[in-house]
């Protein structure tokens, strides 16, 4: 019955460490995807009206539409 017992509380402890692991590991994938998408500025071009998103580091002051090159500025919302 002794073996019994640490075979239970065994099982069932590896059991919420991996649970804990799989929350931890979604938990930080999911903060990585959301963090890469809240970096970027999000751009409508006035004369084709494609919109596009650039990295924050890399937007100026403007950004130039990747199909016609006319010269945009950041969306405010």
């Amino acid at each position: 019955m002794q073996a019994f017992t640490w075979f239970l509380i065994l099982y069932t402890g590896s059991a919420l460490v991996g649970l804990t692991a799989l929350w931890y590991f979604y938990d930080r994938s999911d903060k990585r995807s959301f963090e890469s998408s809240r970096r970027r500025k999000v751009f409508h071009c006035v004369r084709c009206g494609s919109l596009y998103s650039v990295r924050k580091e890399d937007a100026s002051e403007g950004e130039s539409c990747p199909d016609c090159s006319y010269n945009n500025y950041e969306l405010s919302f």
